[in-house]
């Protein structure tokens, strides 16, 4: 999305109206209700992932995630 949006951004040549098309158009892509599905559902992955990876750790994961960062 973000290179569309820069790459149109970069390369029209309609001006002022083609800047306010991108910004009607990703205001659109912001509040559609599948992009905040998709962001939930990849929330949702990383969560998952993350539990995962400090379970890997084993005791003191939390503790061990703390000193690395």
């Amino acid at each position: 999305m973000v290179g569309f949006a820069l790459g149109y951004l970069f390369g029209t040549r309609a001006g002022a109206e083609g800047f306010e098309d991108l910004v009607d158009a990703l205001k659109t892509i912001t509040s559609s209700g599948e992009l905040k599905e998709l962001a939930g559902a990849g929330a949702s992955v990383l969560a998952d992932l993350l539990k995962q990876g400090t379970g890997a750790l084993g005791e003191g994961a939390e503790s061990k995630l703390r000193r690395i960062a």
